[in-house]
C-alpha cells in the first residue's frame, strides 16, 4: 500500500473534513484533512463499526491506517454516483429518490444507537459554539427547547441528505458517518428537512435557476417527509419543536453564505410558541 499521500494519486472525493482516495484492491481510504483533530476520524470509525453490527445500509468498514501522520478510514469501494448527482442529472426521478432517501432514514432509525455520542450533548456543544452568531436570546431559548425534547436511543446519522447516499450497482448505501449519534429520530429528520429545503443556494446562480432549485427542493423535502411518516410515526409538532435547536447548531458550521438566512429563520422561530 502507498505510504505517502502523493502515492495514492488524485483524490476521488473531497469534503470539508476529509479526502477520499482509491486504496488497494476494491477499497478506498478516507484521510482526515491536515490540521483537523484525530477525534473526527476516531468517532467515525466507532460509528462505522456499530453501524455494521446493526446491519444498516452502509459501506463495509475495513479498519484504520495512517499515511504521513493523517488518520485514514478504510472502506470497501463501491461504484456508482451519489443520490445528489442522480437528482441533478435526472430531475424527473426526484420523487422516487426522495422516497428512497426516506426509506433509508427510517430503516436506520429502527436500529439501536447505544455506544454512539449523545445527540443532545452534541447539539448543546454546537449551540454554545455558535453563540457569537446567534440573535439576542436565541442561545438560551434554543437550549431550553432542546432540554425539553424527549431523548431516544436510535441510530441517527446527523447529516442525512442526498449527497451522503451512494447509488451503487448493488443498491443505495449511506456514507459519511462522522456525525452519527444516538438520539431521537425526530431531531435527525428535522436536520434533514433543513438541509433539503433551507440550506444555502449558491449566490452566483441565475435568478431563474435559483427559483427552479427552490421549487425542486420544496418538492424533495415534501415527498421525503410524506414517505418517512408512512414508515415511522412522527408527530409534526415534535418535528417543529426540534427546528430552533437544529437551526442554532447549524450556525456552528461557519458556512458564511448561509448565515444571514439562518439568522432570519432563527428570529422567526423565536417569535413562535415553544
Amino acid at each position: 500500500m502507498p505510504s505517502t499521500v502523493a502515492g495514492l494519486g488524485d483524490p476521488i472525493g473531497l469534503g470539508r473534513t476529509a479526502e477520499v482516495f482509491a486504496y488497494g484492491d476494491g477499497e478506498v481510504v478516507k484521510l482526515i484533512r491536515p490540521g483537523l483533530p484525530d477525534r473526527l476520524g476516531e468517532s467515525e470509525a466507532e460509528a462505522a463499526a456499530l453501524v455494521a453490527r446493526a446491519a444498516v445500509a452502509a459501506p463495509a468498514f475495513m479498519g484504520t491506517t495512517r499515511i504521513e501522520g493523517r488518520l485514514g478510514l478504510i472502506y470497501e469501494r463501491l461504484g456508482g454516483a451519489s443520490m445528489l448527482d442522480r437528482m441533478s442529472g435526472r430531475p424527473w426521478e426526484i420523487d422516487r429518490l426522495a422516497r428512497r432517501l426516506a426509506e433509508l432514514h427510517a430503516a436506520m432509525h429502527d436500529a439501536p444507537g447505544s455506544g454512539l455520542p449523545d445527540q443532545k450533548t452534541n447539539l448543546r456543544w454546537a449551540i454554545d459554539r455558535a453563540a457569537a452568531h446567534l440573535p439576542d436570546g436565541a442561545r438560551g431559548t434554543a437550549l431550553a427547547r432542546l432540554d425539553a425534547l424527549p431523548a431516544r436511543d436510535a441510530i441517527c446519522h446527523g447529516d442525512m441528505h442526498p449527497g451522503n447516499v451512494l447509488i451503487s450497482p448493488t443498491g443505495a448505501v449511506v456514507i459519511d458517518w462522522m456525525t452519527a449519534c444516538c438520539g431521537n429520530p425526530a431531531g435527525d429528520v428535522a436536520r434533514t428537512v433543513l438541509l433539503l429545503r433551507d440550506s444555502g443556494v449558491p449566490s452566483h446562480m441565475p435568478a431563474a435557476e435559483r427559483t427552479l432549485v427552490a421549487l425542486l427542493r420544496k418538492r424533495l423535502s415534501s415527498v421525503y417527509l410524506q414517505r418517512y411518516r408512512r414508515l415511522r410515526a412522527l408527530d409534526l409538532r415534535e418535528l417543529a419543536a426540534w427546528r430552533l435547536p437544529i437551526l442554532a447548531a447549524r450556525l456552528a458550521e461557519e458556512i458564511e453564505a448561509e448565515r444571514p438566512a439562518l439568522q432570519a429563520m432563527i428570529r422567526r422561530e423565536l417569535r413562535s410558541a415553544p
